[in-house]
């Protein structure tokens, strides 16, 4: 099979592997979608310290289970699937509490497992999910992204309704637009790409700008940093009203600091909350995929055969570009679709 590796920092090539067999308890997945996120970027770039190169990437996908392994009896060959991608020990002190994001021995398919930019890729039966029939493969790869935008609601505590400003317009932001308007919120998004306030305009947001003093004044009950950057990051945390909350998505520089008021914090009851990956959301998030389908799907904006990874991480630089998707397998969507056969090691 072939698989998009990533062999030291900046290098990657396209290489040739045996198609893996499924140990006890694990599916082999014909990879149909696999999504590019900032990650994958921060691991070709090498500054992502949880990746174990060389390693094959790709987290974000769906496919259809190829081979089942010893002791799998809930999964069949032709299934349509997503699976959860990071793998948790479910003994530390973080797993005890049910925060499985913050395992202290996690381990990641395609940070520090073989991923799925590959035609084939074994993953646990236990984070494998079957998905409808009819699910579009592209829209189940975004199942990781909206489980983690499922998590973050949580952090927060909810969202019953009011007004929710959203700083970029990526895949992340989108989705929490998408998930906020179903809440009930009345959501704002910057984004300094047109297109980009385009599709936020089409999913529902009430006002979109280029930078936040386009905005003029205004405060919200929640702010979300979906862009890591830290002149958004400092004009939210101005934004936010009384017993309102900062929500941290975007993965800021780890040097970056913003200045803000200790005695607002106090006098007005300000809250921020950090949310990070998808701790325990994947299942529900394979729930909700139906719902929001039709607005999902319209975040991929470009696919690419594995060959085209470097026109594929080109493509990312886009600003019309909101989720770029390796296809290795192509699979109508709808289409009730058959594993490859048993032996095709291409």
């Amino acid at each position: 099979m072939r698989a998009v590796e990533v062999v030291a920092p900046g290098q990657w090539r396209l290489v040739e592997r045996p198609v893996p067999e499924p140990g006890p308890g694990e599916v082999v997945v014909a990879v149909a979608a696999s999504g590019i996120c900032g990650t994958d970027l921060r691991i070709v770039a090498g500054d992502y310290g949880h990746a174990r190169l060389p390693v094959v990437i790709g987290h974000e996908f769906s496919g259809v289970v190829h081979a089942v392994g010893e002791g799998v009896a809930d999964l069949a060959v032709g299934d349509l699937v997503a699976a959860d991608p990071n793998l948790h020990c479910g003994v530390c002190r973080w797993c005890r509490q049910g925060a499985w994001n913050l395992c202290e021995d996690a381990r990641a398919v395609g940070v520090s497992l073989p991923g799925a930019m590959a035609e084939y890729v074994a993953v646990p039966a236990d984070v494998t999910v079957r998905l409808p029939a009819g699910t579009d493969p592209a829209a189940a790869a975004m199942i990781e992204p909206l489980s983690c935008v499922l998590h973050a609601v949580d952090r927060v505590g909810g969202i019953d309704g009011g007004s929710v400003l959203v700083y970029g317009g990526g895949a992340i932001g989108l989705l929490f637009l998408v998930v906020a308007r179903r809440l009930g919120a009345v959501v704002d998004v910057v984004e300094p790409h047109e297109p980009r306030r385009a599709l936020a305009t089409r999913l529902g947001a009430r006002t979109t700008a280029a930078s936040g003093p386009q905005l003029g004044e205004g405060e919200y009950h929640l702010v979300l940093d979906a862009s890591g950057a830290r002149s958004a990051i400092q004009d939210g945390v101005g934004r936010l009203a009384t017993r309102g909350t900062f929500l941290q998505m975007g993965v800021a520089p780890s040097g970056a600091r913003v200045e803000y008021s200790p005695y607002a914090i106090y006098e007005r009851e300000r809250r921020f909350v950090g949310s990070n990956s998808v701790a325990d959301k994947f299942v529900a998030a394979c729930e909700l995929l139906p719902e929001l389908a039709g607005q999902v799907a319209p975040l991929v904006t470009a696919s690419f055969p594995l060959e085209d990874f470097g026109a594929a991480l080109a493509a990312m630089a886009d600003p019309a570009t909101v989720k770029v998707q390796l296809v290795p397998n192509p699979v109508g969507a709808g289409a009730d679709v058959p594993a490859l056969a048993p032996g095709d090691d291409r």
